[in-house]
């Protein structure tokens, strides 16, 4: 999974972790319901794609993990990266991409017409599909602790890989696409391979992708 080390980090998971429960509002007490009633709700306008930059990468890094894990000499090595992720109780990776979710689905504006239910249930299904990744990464944690099967182990990881799949099913497809751009033109740009962009690196982003990738370090951090 990819590293994240930087001041604005911490600062966001801060800024969230004391917050506790109440972060998530209606999300976490609405009952679950037919996904399909969430996906139609009525949206105004779609966050950022600042908001989103952070959760394509955990994407990239989970669908890794779900091939890596074939492989059973790649064991120790996934082992010790959950266990990273997981580390630092409410300062982890964990409850930083957490609140990176919560943060999206909170800066989504739903038209003014749609009905306060829908809204809740909309928040929900999010809420659910990104928390159903993380508890079944760290299943997959446990499972390589514990020397469980090939099947098992595969498993866990492919049942993250879609559970993060279906929070993606939530967002506009074209922002999806639109993310992944962003994402490897900062890629090409890095060209110190240092996982940030220094001034000159970032002139050489078009405007639109400088503006994108500012907000999202200014908001959660570098990569």
């Amino acid at each position: 999974l990819l590293k994240i080390k930087s001041p604005s980090r911490r600062n966001f998971l801060g800024s969230v972790s004391g917050v506790g429960a109440s972060i998530f509002g209606a999300a976490i007490t609405a009952q679950p319901t037919n996904a399909a009633v969430a996906s139609s709700v009525r949206v105004a306008e779609w966050p950022n794609l600042a908001y989103l930059e952070p959760i394509y990468e955990l994407n990239l890094s989970v669908s890794a993990l779900a091939k890596a894990v074939g492989d059973t000499s790649k064991w120790p090595l996934v082992q010790k990266r959950l266990e990273k992720f997981f580390k630092g109780a409410l300062l982890s990776e964990r409850n930083y991409y957490t609140g990176v979710a919560v943060t999206y689905m909170n800066e989504i504006k739903y038209d003014t017409s749609e009905t306060n239910e829908f809204i809740k249930i909309d928040k929900s299904k999010r809420y659910d599909a990104f928390e159903a990744c993380m508890k079944n990464l760290e299943l997959l944690k446990n499972d390589i602790s514990a020397d469980e099967s090939v099947d098992n182990v595969k498993a866990d990881a492919e049942a993250a890989q879609r559970a993060l799949t279906d929070w993606f099913s939530y967002v506009p497809s074209e922002d999806v696409q639109a993310v992944g751009k962003v994402f490897v033109a900062v890629k090409s740009a890095d060209t110190d391979r240092n996982g940030r962009l220094d001034d000159k690196e970032l002139q050489t982003l078009s405007e639109g992708d400088r503006s994108i990738w500012k907000k999202r370090v200014d908001l959660f951090g570098d990569i």
